[in-house]
């Protein structure tokens, strides 16, 4: 498939959309395993006792820890996956059918930390998409906002993330 107006004017019809995924309690085993799995020792995402004494309830996540994991369940079977590894629900509402899909880039704000105990909600809104013509062709560009907030509804992080199709 080729990216025109007509993919363009399907995807724009998903602007505002928003969803809303509980991601569950985040626990200590989480935090610490991602933690390690990326090369950080800062005792903040080990030691619950360091990260009392810095005034948090428990041992707190890296920063950009929920960004990162993609799938928060045990992930679709083979089956549901495109050829890239990306499951197809994860672009339920792209037209992304023979379509290339790569990550475009993405920005963070960090409000709160996450701690172990806190039960993470992720909000996701699509902002906008446009039309762009490459030196190889034309793509599309596609930005989505990410909150996510804790269980009493403070704002933790933003993420704002740019999705290319080709």
């Amino acid at each position: 498939m080729t990216v025109d107006e007509s993919v363009l004017a399907s995807i724009r019809t998903q602007v505002g959309v928003e969803t809303s995924h509980d991601l569950g309690q985040i626990t200590a085993v989480m935090i610490r395993r991602y933690a390690r799995a990326i090369g950080e020792t800062n005792p903040l995402y080990y030691d619950t006792d360091v990260a009392r004494a810095h005034g948090h309830a428990d041992i707190v996540a890296p920063p950009n820890f929920v960004t990162a994991v993609s799938v928060w369940d045990e992930g679709p079977p083979e089956e549901g996956l495109r050829s890239d590894g990306v499951p197809l629900s994860a672009l339920e509402s792209l037209p992304a059918q023979g379509v290339r899909v790569m990550g475009g880039g993405e920005d963070m704000e960090f409000h709160a930390p996450i701690t172990a105990g806190t039960s993470v909600v992720e909000r996701t809104a699509m902002l906008d998409a446009e039309l762009v013509q490459g030196s190889k062709g034309a793509f599309i560009v596609v930005r989505y906002r990410h909150e996510f907030v804790d269980q009493d509804g403070r704002l933790l992080l933003t993420s704002t993330r740019k999705v290319l199709l080709r």
